[in-house]
């Protein structure tokens, strides 16, 4: 579709709604502190969205207009596909650190009711599963020495030594595999698209097609004819059109020898082409020989 073709211009546009919201909490704003809370929160999405609308003009640049598509695809589709296979592992892990910080947590309020509080006080970094969730998040970050310091710290020392076990697990499954995984995934994304060397060309007609929604059909239809070609013999039918002198001196090795390939094959069909025509009219103009005249008598009394 087309707000799907052009992500940031869809959320240029959803910033139109964000600033009108804006004007009634902003009057609002001397009823509570709630409105001044909105009010911001709105602003300052409203702001990020603008902003982003500046990718749309950057994909008809030709050194920028790949990059910006490589973001769009590896959102879309990348990042997609590794947040669902990682918060399967962030809320399975996520719980299991809770349950162990609760039950360390229980045993240290045991030993301070009975005062044998014995070396480092334990701290429960977790107190809810949505702490757990958050702080186990952070930890697939980097910041874990937080963690496994309260975790040594557990009074406890089985649920101490399955906390550490779990958080080797944790780091094998998801700091390592399932982040170069997802760096593996961009990688081919960036890939696959950076050899793509005329992409910047199609997203140039795209945002040309994008910018005629606004005009008349008319203007619209004048803007088509004057960048456009028919293409062969169907007149309907029209090839978007780049008008540029090309620079031998600027174009990269692989681009010249390209060019010199299309010049060898169009050589080499202009010299078949000549050599047909070169037999097709030495045979036109060959003279008739006896034998086949008689041939050619006789045929009809063969048959």
């Amino acid at each position: 579709s087309l707000q799907y073709a052009f992500p940031a211009k869809l959320s240029y546009k959803i910033s139109y709604f964000l600033v009108l919201a804006i004007v009634p909490m902003r009057l609002l704003c001397n009823q509570g502190d709630i409105f001044l809370v909105i009010d911001n929160a709105l602003s300052n999405i409203s702001v990020i969205l603008t902003t982003v609308h500046f990718l749309y003009f950057c994909r008809a640049i030709k050194f920028i207009g790949p990059f910006v598509l490589m973001i769009y695809t590896i959102i879309a589709t990348d990042i997609i596909r590794f947040l669902l296979i990682y918060s399967i592992f962030l809320i399975g892990f996520s719980q299991s650190f809770y349950i162990i910080f609760t039950a360390c947590q229980r045993e240290n309020d045991i030993l301070k009711a009975e005062g044998n509080t014995i070396g480092r006080e334990f701290d429960n970094i977790m107190q809810s599963p949505v702490d757990a969730l958050i702080r186990t998040f952070i930890m697939t970050i980097g910041e874990f020495m937080v963690l496994y310091r309260e975790l040594a710290a557990c009074p406890v020392d089985l649920m101490r030594n399955i906390g550490k076990g779990v958080f080797v697990m944790f780091e094998l499954c998801v700091s390592i595999l399932q982040f170069n995984l997802l760096i593996a995934m961009m990688t081919r994304t960036y890939e696959t698209i950076f050899l793509t060397r005329k992409e910047w060309k199609r997203q140039w007609a795209q945002v040309i097609l994008m910018l005629e929604l606004s005009l008349s059909p008319r203007e619209r239809l004048t803007a088509l004819l004057s960048y456009s070609r028919p293409t062969g013999t169907n007149k309907q039918a029209r090839s978007f059109v780049v008008s540029k002198k090309l620079d031998t001196r600027n174009l990269e090795e692989f681009d010249k020898q390209v060019q010199k390939e299309k010049l060898d094959m169009l050589k080499e069909e202009k010299r078949l082409l000549a050599r047909r025509k070169k037999i097709e009219s030495e045979a036109a103009g060959r003279p008739t020989t006896t034998m086949f005249k008689f041939l050619r008598a006789f045929a009809p009394s063969v048959e």
